[in-house]
């Protein structure tokens, strides 16, 4: 029984894995990001960049797929006190998976979020005053709309970013907190 079970399984499987639909979507776009820095006022929005790739599988022949993607990220924060500003960069490379769900061509997405600080270390130890955490886990959400062109779909995505991890070891708590707005076209595969 166990064997009889275990194969319709993998029969299913495999059918539903042939006809499920690929798309690769490269992307650009910008990042508006804040760091959330507890006892401390002024923070400002920065403005950066963001690339990447995703690949989207579609789930039978429903409205709802997967999105795994692999993007680069530039966030960090500005920081007014007075006349001084100081700007801290913070470069990451990050992979969320998001579940989404398509009404025609508008579609949302949420998923979970984890990032590879790239940036330099030292310089946010410094700023930090402590030890800076290489990994930042964090949930994205958001919407876009999928337009028809040619043989694939030109896409724009727009999604807020909540990073949950506190980046720094030191007395003051910092998590990123951005919103991240890309275009791209989605090329079946």
């Amino acid at each position: 029984m166990k064997k009889l079970l275990l194969s319709t399984v993998m029969v299913l499987s495999i059918g539903a894995v042939k006809a499920q639909k690929i798309e690769l979507i490269p992307k650009a776009g910008i990042s508006i990001s804040k760091q959330s820095i507890s006892n401390t006022n002024g923070e400002k929005n920065k403005v950066g960049f963001s690339a990447g790739l995703g690949v989207n599988f579609q789930v039978a022949k429903s409205d709802f797929s997967i999105q795994p993607e692999l993007n680069y990220v530039s966030e960090g924060t500005k920081i007014k006190n007075g006349n001084i500003t100081v700007k801290q960069n913070l470069n990451y490379l990050e992979l969320p998976v998001l579940a989404k769900y398509s009404f025609g061509p508008v579609y949302v997405n949420a998923g979970p979020s984890i990032s590879l600080l790239l940036s330099d270390k030292d310089k946010l130890q410094a700023f930090y005053g402590g030890k800076v955490q290489k990994l930042d886990f964090g949930i994205q959400m958001g919407a876009g709309v999928a337009i028809p062109a040619g043989p694939g779909k030109f896409i724009v995505d727009g999604r807020y970013a909540l990073g949950l991890t506190d980046l720094s070891k030191a007395a003051n708590k910092v998590k990123n907190r951005g919103i991240i707005a890309t275009i791209g076209y989605a090329i079946p595969l």
